[in-house]
């Protein structure tokens, strides 16, 4: 990890799943697997709006959402679009081919935008009733079962709604902190932070 994005976010160890900041807080980042609203009736776009709207009012922790837009090129996201197209509800799949010639005409007069979701949620080693005698590995390991917990509550809740979650793993989460700080990927000498 580079000085530069380390004084702006002082991590400490970073871990199959979950990174210690600054003394006792610890991390973890999920990507969200979105649904195509757009390819969704007026009804079901509403019901889904409403049912995302209950899902986060019923959170009893706080969790921080992080979109991340980049520049794609139509060929690869097309490309994309095709090899997933069995992941697609098959409801919606002979919208599939309406949508492909949509972004075909339309990439040629705008940009056309990925956009990655991400669901911080963090701990903090005092939130624990258990204070007696933990360090170190008790208390990464104590961190990891309760952003596990919080991590499956989210997937459940999400699940609903057709959205999956992904955990970072070690490799994933350093690529997420150098590309939100606009960083290219990190350097092949830079320490692996095991």
């Amino acid at each position: 990890m580079d000085i530069f994005i380390n004084k702006l976010f002082p991590i400490q160890a970073i871990g199959p799943g979950l990174c210690l900041i600054h003394k006792n807080r610890y991390v973890a980042v999920l990507e969200a697997i979105p649904i195509n609203f757009a390819l969704r009736s007026a009804n079901d776009q509403e019901r889904l709006v409403k049912g995302y709207a209950s899902f986060l009012n019923g959170l009893n922790f706080p969790v921080q959402l992080f979109v991340r837009s980049d520049t794609l090129r139509v060929d690869e996201y097309l490309a994309d679009l095709k090899a997933n197209e069995e992941n697609i509800e098959a409801h919606l799949r002979p919208s599939l081919g309406d949508y492909v010639e949509f972004l075909r005409e339309s990439v040629t007069v705008h940009r056309l935008i990925k956009r990655h979701f991400y669901i911080v949620v963090s701990w903090l080693g005092t939130d624990s009733r258990n204070h007696v005698g933990r360090s170190g590995e008790q208390l990464w390991d104590e961190a990891e079962q309760e952003l596990l917990r919080r991590r499956d509550i989210l997937a459940q809740g999400l699940m609903a709604l057709g959205i999956r979650l992904n955990t970072l793993d070690q490799t994933m989460m350093l690529r997420f902190l150098y590309a939100s700080f606009g960083r290219d990927e990190p350097a092949k000498d830079q320490p692996s932070w095991d």
